[in-house]
């Protein structure tokens, strides 16, 4: 089912949300994707898939966030709710569902446009590299000898991918994104430094996604790992040696150093950056702009620089900005008063 853009400008002059390639009930999309509706919701047309500050009558519009509540009522939209936030939004046009990030998601895939297929062609890939027939390489990209790329993976325009990279099944590697150049490693002698060979080459295994110009670096003496199912934001940097483990989601502009070792499930925030050799544990989240320079115990949860537990990093920033406030509002001392008290903690 392919989608289309609407072309009735919104506010912002742009299309307003994404159209079906057909009307549709809403419970015929209920029916596929679960959840329940409210009595008669059933037989509202929807037309299209639009955010909840465009949405008209005809649209489906996911409501994410108790903040946008007054816009759900206000709109005569179809609304994606989940059941938490379903008692805050009036009856008639509800869709809830347990999880509605997923219910869009996969209404979503059936509307996008396919993958660009294959276009080798316009690719340079060595002879001596591994690619399997079912992959697909965008115009531009660069596969070299040695390297191996598993089925149905799915390189980007303009991509490299170097010797010693093997990639698993379903890899997704975006546009301009290099993986497995040698990583960042010199030895300091009288003469100046001298670079380590990286040979320990670089694994993705299967349904990693790598953003756009993302860089993977091939490890010294064994591989570089991205575990099964992690997914790599944009300008993400992963150093030699580092691990990161299954199903860990990694934001925009975070960088990994040499040899730092990433658990499961693991949630980075955009900019925050693991110092070399740190090992953070499952399940833990690091949040935006965190500096982690210490082992962080799986699911915790840390910000700051250097991070500590999130709670604490909170207080101590109140605090600081209570101090700084409140060193405003205190009249500068007159001469001859003598220093300043401290005001009590």
């Amino acid at each position: 089912m392919a989608a289309t853009r609407r072309r009735k400008p919104s506010r912002a002059g742009e299309p307003r949300g994404v159209a079906l390639a057909a009307p549709a009930r809403l419970g015929e999309l209920a029916a596929g994707l679960g959840g329940t509706l409210d009595p008669g919701a059933g037989d509202l047309v929807v037309r299209a898939v639009a955010p909840l500050e465009d949405a008209e009558a005809g649209d489906l519009a996911p409501l994410t966030a108790r903040r946008f509540v007054r816009l759900a009522t206000g709109s005569e939209a179809a609304i994606l709710v989940d059941e938490a936030l379903a008692p805050l939004v009036a009856a008639g046009r509800r869709w809830c569902h347990p999880q509605p990030a997923l219910a869009l998601a996969r209404l979503l895939g059936r509307l996008a446009p396919p993958p660009p297929g294959d276009d080798r062609a316009l690719a340079h890939v060595d002879a001596g590299a591994d690619v399997h027939p079912t992959a697909s390489i965008g115009p531009g990209a660069v596969i070299f000898a040695g390297s191996r790329i598993g089925p149905g993976a799915r390189i980007e325009p303009n991509a490299v991918i170097y010797g010693g990279a093997r990639l698993g099944a379903r890899v997704l590697v975006g546009a301009g994104a290099v993986v497995g150049r040698p990583g960042f490693g010199f030895a300091i002698s009288s003469a100046g430094a001298v670079r380590v060979p990286q040979l320990g080459g670089v694994v993705i295994e299967d349904d990693v996604e790598i953003g756009p110009l993302s860089t993977i670096d091939a490890g010294t003496l064994g591989p570089t790992v991205v575990g099964r199912g992690a997914k790599l934001d944009a300008h993400v940097h992963v150093g030699h040696n580092v691990v990161i483990g299954p199903g860990s989601m990694v934001a925009a502009q975070a960088g990994f150093a040499g040899s730092s070792r990433i658990g499961a499930g693991v949630l980075v925030g955009g900019q925050a950056g693991v110092a070399d050799h740190v090992t953070v544990g499952d399940g833990a989240r690091l949040a935006g702009k965190a500096g982690v320079i210490g082992d962080v115990a799986p699911g915790a949860v840390v910000a700051g620089y250097p991070a500590v537990d999130r709670t604490r990093w909170l207080r101590a920033t109140a605090r600081a900005l209570a101090d700084g406030d409140a060193a405003r509002r205190s009249p500068d001392p007159e001469p001859g008063d003598g220093p300043r008290k401290r005001r009590p903690r």
